[in-house]
This record gives C-alpha cells, sequence and structure tokens, in this order.
C-alpha cells in the first residue's frame, strides 16, 4: 500500500492509500517469507535494466585475463557451501608440496571482474549489500545470472576468483601468504 495522505487531529488520524501490490493469501509460507524481506525494506526483483545489464555478461575466460592472474586450475580446490546450494561463492584448496610445507588456499568468487564501478549492476549489488537468507529461500545480492553462473565457484569449471594463499611449515605454522586474483577449477 502507498500512503496517499493522513488527515485527521490528534491521535485520530485516517490514512488514505491505495494497494500496488498483492501478495497472495495471508498465512501461506510463501507469502509469510516474502512479507517478511518486504517487512524488512528488502526488494524481492531486480529492476529491469539490472537484469539486461547481467545477461550481457560474457562468461568466456579469455587467456589474457588468466594470464594476469595466479593459475590454480590444476590445484584440488572444493566448495564448503551445502549440497543444495545454487551459489558457491567460497572455496577451499589443499596441497602438500614437495619440500614438506602445506598449501591452503581460500577463494572467492571474483566479481568484481563482472561488476563495473558506477554501472546499474554497481549500485543495486551496493545497495543490496548482501544475500538474505531464509529458512527457505534465499534472496541473492546479484541477479541469478552472476550469483548462480558466473560467479558460481561450480564443480568441474574454470572459475575466476580472489584468493587469500597460506603456506605452512611441518609445524603448521604459517611462513609465506600471498593474495590476489586467481583462475580455479
Amino acid at each position: 500500500v502507498r500512503i496517499l495522505d493522513w488527515e485527521g487531529t490528534g491521535k485520530f488520524k485516517h490514512p488514505t492509500g491505495v494497494v500496488t501490490t498483492v501478495l497472495g493469501k495471508a498465512g501461506s509460507n510463501d507469502i509469510e517469507m516474502k512479507s517478511i524481506l518486504i517487512n524488512n525494506g528488502f526488494d524481492l526483483d531486480f529492476p529491469e535494466e539490472v537484469l539486461r545489464e547481467s545477461e550481457y555478461l560474457s562468461g568466456k575466460i579469455s587467456s589474457q585475463e588468466v594470464a594476469m592472474r595466479l593459475d590454480m586450475r590444476e590445484v584440488p580446490t572444493f566448495t564448503i557451501d551445502p549440497d543444495d546450494a545454487k551459489d558457491f561463492d567460497d572455496a577451499l584448496s589443499i596441497r602438500h608440496l614437495e619440500n614438506g610445507e602445506t598449501e591452503v588456499g581460500v577463494h572467492i568468487a571474483d566479481v568484481t571482474h563482472y561488476i563495473k564501478q558506477g554501472t546499474p549492476l554497481d549500485k543495486e549489488a551496493l545497495k543490496r549489500s548482501t544475500s538474505v537468507y531464509l529458512v527457505d529461500r534465499v534472496l541473492p545480492m546479484l541477479p541469478e545470472r552472476l550469483s548462480n553462473d558466473l560467479c558460481s565457484l561450480r564443480p568441474n569449471e574454470d572459475r575466476l576468483a580472489y584468493s587469500a594463499i597460506f603456506i605452512f611449515d611441518k609445524g603448521m605454522k604459517i611462513i609465506n601468504r600471498w593474495f590476489g586474483r586467481t583462475v580455479i577449477h
């Protein structure tokens, strides 16, 4: 409902408004979940220009892009999301080096490769700030083209990431670390 006017005096003021959206029958799980999101200021849908922008993004990773990153596609990497997740946005890697040291990588999807500063997509992501997780659904920060596809670290696919790599000695003390852009598989 959009309030048009709030007339009256004292404690007896009466609002006048128009119904802008009908969610459905109160009490159903779907409607109650949507109501929680709306009542807390979350937009259920993305603006059309944001969806259009996300659809035009290319999923192809060029050889030039790979050359500017640490190539970790041969390092065993696994996601740490639940089995029913659609957006795999973080992953871990581990490998034992020949000198007895251990390398551990923490990888986060490199969303910045796809979202350019100042674009409608960037402004919408800034406005939303986070994905919202309810018991039975996720309201993503980014359109599905990004959250469930291009920026999802899905198994057996090359993906762009931002990574923190740690080298541990035999006593598991961190002896080196590196932060930067990577390609993982």
